[in-house]
């Protein structure tokens, strides 16, 4: 058996509970670590990794450290970087041991992109900040790292600015208005071709454009709307990592749809897979049960799909397999802690990590290779309500 932390929502209260295995907790100078166990056979070829999230209350970026050893593996807190302003969102470079992550702005300050270098040792240093020319909510690089493309939730548009070759933010040479407001991500597909942009609630919309790698230009297709179905909420993007098929988490609907990506960049429905039936009618203004955020496994096996709910106690992460023809069949379902905001698909897909938001938990799932459902989760409380994070695998030595 595995140990596991569980937190109910009501009193917000967290309990251990062991089995065969102990758990160890350190307090250390003011930073956690914590050793659990997990199954051998999910942990056979887990590869070490580094957690980086974001802590806007905290004006600060968390970096977690998870290391396999022998039928374990080990999550500690190895540090944090003060940041100059609330962070919101992180992107890592493709290619060079870049991260940037940008700061909302406040009152008379602008917007800013927040450039960190990793050394050879592990450590982040701020090599550069730059001005962004509007607000950002879901930011992300293209596949070659040379631009950074950034969306806006309350003001609707997106824009795409250059990347200097040390990683650092420089001018603005796209902006595209899509919608009034809820343009919620933003993401080139996996040849680079074409991007994006969904919008949630009652602008709902998949907006559609081509994407010209070498200058950062981008065109809006005819028809520039993919359509979804009327108050799915297309929220955020997932790419088949072999395969001409993209998958957008629906936030209204409680879903996923799968879609074809053509040679022409349109995209064609192939289908809406459902979870659990809505408690009410979508009502704008009102919290209720929303889906957040989507990952697939870089084999392309198994799609995960999380589900929050603000007021009752539905929170679970979804899991899906992934047909050779793009269409998806329901595995299983987990429960999780308190709004799981944000999912990360481990490397070499061996677990799935689950940022419980109002919990201010890490959750650290084994994925089972032979079917994608979820063992029981090894927990870290990181005590912030994080909502963006981005996983780094490390070097071989």
């Amino acid at each position: 058996m595995l140990s596991s932390c569980v937190r109910n929502k009501r009193n917000c209260k967290v309990r251990i509970l062991h089995h065969s295995i102990t758990s160890v907790v350190l307090f250390v100078c003011g930073v956690v670590a914590l050793s659990l166990g997990l199954h051998a056979a999910a942990n056979e070829g887990v590869h070490p990794f580094d957690v980086y999230a974001v802590d806007g209350a905290g004006e600060q970026l968390l970096h977690i450290a998870v290391r396999p050893n022998g039928n374990q593996i080990q999550v500690m807190q190895e540090g944090v970087v003060a940041m100059p302003g609330k962070p919101h969102g992180i992107a890592k470079h493709p290619v060079q041991s870049v991260f940037i992550v940008t700061l909302p702005g406040q009152g008379a300050e602008s917007p800013r992109a927040v450039t960190l270098e990793l050394s050879d040792d592990g450590t982040l240093s701020i090599v550069g900040v730059s001005d962004l020319q509007h607000s950002t909510g879901y930011t992300s690089f293209d596949r070659t790292g040379g631009y950074f493309l950034t969306s806006s939730y309350h003001d609707g548009h997106f824009d795409v600015y250059q990347v200097k070759p040390d990683g650092v933010v420089g001018k603005r040479v796209s902006h595209q208005q899509v919608a009034e407001k809820y343009a919620h991500s933003v993401l080139t597909t996996s040849d680079n071709r074409f991007v994006y942009v969904p919008c949630v609630k009652e602008f709902n919309a998949i907006y559609q454009y081509s994407f010209d790698g070498q200058t950062g230009n981008v065109l809006p297709l005819e028809p520039f709307d993919a359509k979804p179905p009327h108050m799915f909420g297309p929220r955020h993007i997932a790419y088949h990592p072999d395969r001409p098929y993209v998958y957008f988490s629906n936030e209204q609907q409680l879903g996923v749809s799968a879609y074809r990506i053509e040679e022409d960049g349109q995209l064609a429905a192939l289908q809406h897979a459902t979870t659990i039936p809505r408690r009410l009618p979508y009502t704008a203004g009102v919290r209720d049960m929303h889906a957040s955020d989507v990952a697939v496994t870089g084999d392309g096996e198994f799609l995960f799909l999380a589900l929050r709910d603000f007021v009752g106690d539905e929170d679970s992460v979804f899991m899906f397999r992934v047909a050779k023809d793009g269409r998806l069949s329901l595995v299983s379902r987990k429960r999780v802690g308190d709004i799981p905001w944000c999912l990360r698909v481990s490397p070499n897909d061996s677990h799935l990590l689950v940022s419980e938001s109002r919990d201010k938990t890490l959750a650290i799932f084994p994925i089972q290779n032979n079917d994608g459902a979820l063992g029981d989760a090894v927990r870290m409380d990181w005590g912030a309500e994080v909502r963006n994070m981005v996983v780094r695998r490390l070097p071989a030595k």
